[in-house]
């Protein structure tokens, strides 16, 4: 049966309840005959390891709703859970969703370390939105998967909720408490933060490739869908073919 919408590939996304951000950086910019559906999982309250680990035991649902949507890839879309989780997770977690599907899965982190290594990028500075105790967790789930964090800065926000609703300025922010000198990209964490319309002109200030999670999402999915296209924009990632 030909379909109507995502003839090219059909993107599927469990998001976390409070993320307002994600549907509405991605969809505008999908290449043409790309579709992307959401399922959310409960989030709410403040952003700690155990709200994370009660928001993953509702992942399996999102993925049979996503599934029953016909969808060509899963995509965990929390990049918190990717370093909350116990080691090995995203691995685990993908393989075991992929072989009960039959279809392709990744994570947010996941879609970041191929971003990453897509650009060659080894060493770089990070900022996140996150509460000062999950921030730190992320340092070390990179530095365990081979990478150099330069720097880190975080916002300190401990309400989920809040994230989404951060004026332009808040990435500004981020930036200006990194030091990104001799570095090799700029990480911005979190796929509730809004990033997408400030990419371009972020590169042109720090002079290195900006990577951010819903713009390595989008990459990621897009190649697991086969799909090459170039989407100027949204920073060098997506530049090329």
């Amino acid at each position: 049966m030909a379909r109507n919408f995502g003839q090219r590939g059909r993107i599927g996304v469990v998001l976390p309840a409070n993320n307002a951000t994600l549907e509405a950086e991605l969809w505008p910019r999908l290449p043409s005959g790309v579709a992307l559906y959401a399922t959310r999982i409960l989030a709410r309250g403040d952003l700690t390891p155990d709200a994370v680990h009660a928001m993953e035991h509702h992942f399996d649902r999102a993925v049979e709703e996503l599934v029953a949507t016909g969808v060509d890839l899963l995509v965990y879309a929390d990049m918190v859970t990717t370093f909350v989780m116990e080691a090995g997770w995203n691995a685990e977690r993908t393989a075991a969703v992929s072989a009960r599907t039959g279809l392709p899965c990744t994570t947010a982190g996941l879609s970041l370390e191929a971003a990453l290594d897509a650009l060659g990028v080894r060493r770089f500075a990070l900022g996140t939105p996150y509460p000062a105790a999950v921030h730190a967790l992320a340092r070390p789930f990179f530095e365990a998967a081979g990478f150099e964090v330069t720097a880190d800065a975080t916002l300190d926000i401990v309400a989920m909720a809040d994230v989404p609703e951060l004026p332009p300025e808040a990435l500004a922010a981020v930036v200006a408490g990194l030091s990104i000198k001799g570095d090799e990209a700029l990480v911005v964490l979190a796929t509730d933060l809004p990033t997408i319309n400030q990419l371009e002109a972020l590169e042109k200030a720090v002079g290195v490739p900006v990577l951010t999670s819903n713009q390595a999402i989008l990459w990621h999915a897009l190649r697991l869908c086969g799909v090459q296209d170039r989407l100027p924009g949204l920073g060098r990632l997506l530049a090329a073919a």
